[in-house]
């Protein structure tokens, strides 16, 4: 049997950037991943959103480290994330029946601030400027300038591929069927293989990690299964996004492509299976995103739709935030799971953070608020 001090479990950005971390301080490490790298939610096609904008005000911390940390990855990395920091809209209406929310900005603003978040409130005069065309039920916006977006399957690769430039050793296509716990600890795999880890696993697995946990420790966390729906829409001759857009009463994310195409998301999620892992495009989604881009943006009404992708699903929390702790009764296993659709931003903080953990024993500051506890299941 194979003996190793920390083993990765899930071959995500969170995986493969916390096996970069462990390898950078010269742990001995393995990441396993049980299919192909980034072919989970760290995959498909467009860009996420790196932003500290409309965060859980527990999330804060965390983004601003990562915001501290995304510009110089391609240059530590040695390989390229794709991103670029063009900061981020949140748009507001004039209250309509009370759900659009713009009278709490300032204190929004304010929360965001005391974090260390830049941001401000932005009247519909120099919104103009910032971003042309915008429609004319918009009267705010918060402005995140620090904001911004990255390719998500190349910021993964890139990951794995620096993970392993400093030792880390990475096995595509070995699934681990389950943990049995002890001094150590044996991770099984579907090859029929043990390998054994000496100080910590860290399963980072997402749409595994629940089905692990129950096997292995008898843990049931309250998880669910959602495909954000995503829609690529071509841009007529002249439109041109200065900014990502926001806009939290229609649920609606904006951005463009590398290609020059408009990427609409924003959370509503398609037709999802989990027991085949397969997704199914919602018409009525499809509608409700095109409608909700026309009356943003008038000139992209009518917009040719150029494809529909729901095929990559990530795990929800009931508050929207992950779980990042050690396993309860078990602290040679730590959990980031529960990404909620926005976790890949964090990435490059939350790795740092775990590393930080597992190697020294401690939990970081910045993970206290994502336990397993506040679900309702027992906490070390």
């Amino acid at each position: 049997m194979e003996t190793v001090e920390y083993v990765v479990v899930g071959g995500g950005v969170a995986g493969t950037a916390t096996a970069w971390r462990l390898a950078g301080r010269g742990a001995d490490v393995v990441l396993l991943e049980a299919d192909e790298l980034a072919s989970g939610a760290s995959g498909g096609p467009g860009r996420r959103g790196v932003r500290a904008g409309g965060r859980d005000l527990r999330e804060l911390p965390l983004v601003r480290r990562a915001l501290e940390l995304w510009p110089g990855l391609d240059a530590e990395l040695g390989a390229p994330t794709g991103y670029r920091r063009n900061g981020l809209l949140s748009l507001y209406d004039v209250e309509i029946a009370g759900v659009s929310g713009w009278q709490s900005l300032p204190a929004r603003v304010q929360a965001q601030r005391a974090a260390g978040v830049r941001c401000e409130i932005v009247e519909r005069e120099r919104l103009d400027d910032l971003q042309p065309g915008i429609g004319d039920e918009v009267r705010f916006a918060v402005h995140t300038p620090d904001d911004g977006t990255a390719d998500h399957p190349a910021t993964t690769r890139a990951f794995a591929k620096a993970a392993v430039e400093r030792g880390a050793r990475i096995r595509e296509h070995t699934a681990v069927t389950k943990l049995v716990p002890g001094d150590t600890v044996t991770l099984e795999l579907a090859t029929g293989e043990r390998l054994r880890a000496t100080r910590k696993v860290i399963l980072a697995a997402n749409r595994s990690t629940p089905r692990l946990l129950a096997d292995s420790f008898g843990i049931s966390l309250p998880l669910w299964e959602k495909a954000t729906q995503i829609t690529f829409v071509a841009a007529p001759p002249g439109c041109t996004l200065n900014h990502q857009l926001g806009h939290p009463r229609r649920s609606l994310s904006v951005k463009m492509t590398d290609e020059g195409q408009v990427m609409l998301s924003g959370g509503r999620p398609g037709g999802w299976n989990p027991v085949t892992g397969a997704g199914t495009t919602d018409p009525s989604v499809l509608r409700t995103a095109l409608s909700d881009l026309a009356a943003t943006l008038p000139a992209l009404a009518g917009a040719e739709v150029l494809a529909v992708d729901n095929s990559r699903a990530d795990t929800s929390t009931i508050d929207l935030i992950p779980v990042v702790d050690a396993v309860p009764g078990f602290d040679r296993v730590l959990v980031a799971t529960g990404w909620s659709g926005h976790g890949f931003a964090l990435a490059p903080a939350v790795a740092e953070a775990l590393a930080s953990w597992a190697l020294d024993g401690t939990r970081p500051e910045v993970l206290q608020p994502f336990t397993f506890a506040r679900l309702g299941v027992g906490s070390v």
